[in-house]
């Protein structure tokens, strides 16, 4: 008997692809990449965060203003430049003396807990920073 080898041959006829499958994946990546396009400014029209007003002041005025949180025997200390505060009030203090505008930068260092930094940061948003970063220093 040779059934099996003559509907192996010629009984399914030609092959066709159906274009149909093709088409819709086509569709649904052309979709897909004009709706997650982003429609923003260009990179070209964006603002820097330096003006042109304060870059004649020098290199002090683009410099970060730090705020460093370390722990030591007696807790933690909050240092800005040379000075070491230990109360967030305290802090807040002398962080309204300072320029607003360029915002701050609030390092941790290994040691101080969470509560320490969120102090921290706390305290430049009640002395009226708008740019608070936060960081941890480097080894």
């Amino acid at each position: 008997m040779k059934i099996g080898e003559k509907s192996r041959r010629g009984a399914h006829g030609p092959i066709s692809l159906n274009m149909t499958s093709m088409i819709d994946a086509t569709f649904l990546l052309l979709a897909y990449f004009i709706f997650t396009t982003v429609a923003g400014d260009q990179e070209s029209q964006l603002m820097a965060d330096v003006s042109a007003s304060r870059a004649g002041t020098g290199a002090s005025a683009l410099s970060p203003q730090i705020v460093d949180v370390e722990s030591d025997a007696g807790g933690t200390v909050f240092r800005i430049g040379s000075r070491n505060v230990r109360a967030r009030e305290d802090l807040a203090a002398v962080l309204k003396q300072l320029p607003h505008d360029i915002g701050i930068v609030v390092r941790v260092h290994s040691g101080p807990d969470v509560a320490a930094v969120a102090a921290a940061m706390q305290a430049a948003q009640d002395a009226g920073f708008e740019k608070v970063t936060y960081v941890t220093a480097s080894k």
